[in-house]
């Protein structure tokens, strides 16, 4: 197991960028966009569904959180071909789990981690130095909730900057992506604005992954029409990864496509791969809070918070956040925050781990929320912005 913070501190060192993979969109194009929308009706797709969206009380048992592993540098494998399928069947996953099923076929696996799949579209106004956005996000409870990367979720808590309603973020779903939900932030984690505040304004943000994780709730339709009565979902594991496996990996990739194609034709991408190395954040070199997947056709800009699923049962283990800098995507190392990083983050925050945020009323976490703690954290964000 290594040391990532230790690694990082060396690859910026000699000029090289372990970076961000939201996709920041010419604000020009989308402003266009953005006026011709306000008066043009917007198309809508339904999401393939098989999860409930309606408010209810998780029921599942606590995940573990012990992960091992062993010392080893980074094996260099050759990617296998992308797989490019797209989703045409519902997942039959449930609200969150946390355990291991039968083997299923990669086939139905990548049509399941599909269908819980969705952009995040985050344009901007006038005003401000804020860069427009694309990202990813994997649903993972049937109320609707949705995991995603803190550095793009962060977008969320700067819609009334500097005016009100100056950015407008919309979940999409689908290929090509249409707009489908609007979303609130459910958790952000504090630690992780205080510590990138600053990058903000990066054109191309840096950083390790540690804490870069946020939690959505889907509140409505974009059409105003009822919320689904089902939702495809993702199960979760916090199983330690193990070097070698055989991962699938799934995002909306945008980083050769300009503004317009994403906003009209952005599609989803997956591949298979296998885990070439783990990491820690810690001197515990017992957890497993960062993997490396290697170079795909996901190693873009755009997956930022995109799937990292099991290939031999489709579960969850992680979401994409980084990528080593490197001129085509097979010469990226893509990495993944685990799921266990995730819950053992959430934990050290008072927050009792996954399955205690997604327990009970997530309405009125979100409420509290957004009204307690994200109000301070925006006024972080937006002081770095007045700046510029």
């Amino acid at each position: 197991m290594d040391i990532l913070s230790n690694i990082i501190v060396g690859i910026i060192g000699i000029g090289a960028f372990i970076t961000g993979l939201m996709h920041p969109l010419d604000n020009a194009i989308l402003q266009q966009h953005r006026e011709t929308a306000a008066s043009a009706p917007t198309i809508h797709t339904a999401t393939t569904s098989s999860e409930s969206l309606q408010k209810q009380t998780v029921s599942a048992t606590k995940p573990h959180s012990t992960a091992t592993s062993t010392a080893a540098q980074p094996n260099s494998p050759t990617p296998p071909a992308p797989t490019q399928t797209p989703a045409t069947q519902p997942a039959t996953t449930t609200s969150p789990t946390m355990q291991t099923t039968a083997p299923r076929p990669i086939g139905e696996v990548n049509t399941s981690t599909r269908a819980a799949l969705v952009n995040i579209l985050c344009l901007t106004g006038g005003g401000t130095s804020l860069s427009p956005i694309s990202g990813s996000g994997v649903i993972i409870d049937g109320r609707g909730v949705i995991l995603t990367n803190a550095h793009v979720a962060q977008y969320f808590l700067l819609r009334n900057f500097p005016t009100p309603n100056n950015v407008q973020c919309t979940i999409r779903t689908g290929s090509p992506a249409k707009n489908t939900y609007n979303a609130e932030l459910l958790y952000l984690p504090p630690a992780w604005v205080e510590a990138n505040a600053s990058q903000i304004i990066a054109r191309q943000g840096t950083g390790t992954g540690e804490n870069d994780y946020a939690f959505l709730l889907i509140t409505s339709r974009t059409d105003n029409a009822p919320l689904p009565t089902h939702v495809s979902t993702l199960p979760l594991t916090t199983d330690p990864p193990q070097r070698g496996e055989q991962v699938l990996l799934a995002s909306y990739p945008a980083g050769f496509l300009s503004g317009q194609i994403i906003l009209d034709n952005l599609y989803a991408s997956s591949a298979t791969t296998k885990i070439t190395n783990i990491y820690t954040f810690t001197n515990d070199t017992e957890r497993s809070d960062l993997v490396s997947a290697g170079g795909t056709i996901v190693s873009q800009a755009g997956s930022s918070g995109g799937a990292l699923v099991r290939a031999f049962d489709g579960a969850l283990l992680g979401i994409i956040t980084t990528d080593t800098a490197g001129t085509t995507t097979a010469s990226r190392d893509l990495r993944a925050v685990t799921l266990s990083h995730i819950d053992r983050s959430l934990a050290s925050f008072d927050e009792g781990g996954i399955i205690s945020l997604l327990t009970g009323d997530i309405d009125t976490k979100a409420s509290d929320f957004n009204t307690s703690v994200a109000p301070v954290l925006a006024q972080t964000l937006e002081a770095v912005l007045q700046k510029h």
